[in-house]
């Protein structure tokens, strides 16, 4: 019997650390974290396997064949390797330039991986101090605004 007592106490125990650590992490974590792992971005560009994905929702379609224009322009008029999965919704998160974020495509490159949040835009690159992901970051904040937080983050 008090072997039993022993383990549903050490099983009460491990719950509650297991629970404490948990809300730790939340509270902890705050917006950035919770933004980062729990919800899907808005808008989405990568630049893999000799082609271009644009995923998510963008406002207009100006700025929707803007960013399909300078995909295609990059892969040499090669339109059928851009993946264009953009929505055109009203409600998508504003694009205050739509040329600086073509001009972004235009720059990328191979492995690339570029997210927007309302409140963050990441971008991940292989060498997040060199003069392209620098002026990749410039044209990220033209694109989306002051009043985003832009990252150009390594990728793993």
């Amino acid at each position: 019997m008090t072997k039993r007592i022993w383990i549903t106490w050490l099983s009460v125990a491990c719950l509650a650390i297991l629970a404490i650590g948990a809300a730790w992490r939340l509270a902890d974590g705050g917006e950035e974290h919770g933004q980062v792992a729990g919800s899907t971005p808005s808008l989405e560009i990568r630049w893999h396997g000799g082609g271009i994905v644009l995923q998510g929702a963008v406002r207009d379609a100006a700025t929707q064949q803007a960013l399909a224009a300078s995909a295609a322009a990059r892969l040499g008029g090669e339109s059928e390797q851009v993946i264009d999965w953009l929505d055109i919704t009203p409600a998508a998160l504003p694009v205050a330039d739509a040329g600086a974020l073509a001009r972004l495509v235009l720059l990328g490159q191979e492995g690339w991986h570029l997210q927007r949040w309302p409140t963050e835009g990441r971008l991940a690159v292989q060498s997040p101090a060199d003069e392209r992901s620098l002026q990749a970051k410039a044209l990220l904040q033209a694109a989306f605004g002051p009043g985003v937080v832009i990252r150009v983050v390594g990728l793993p």
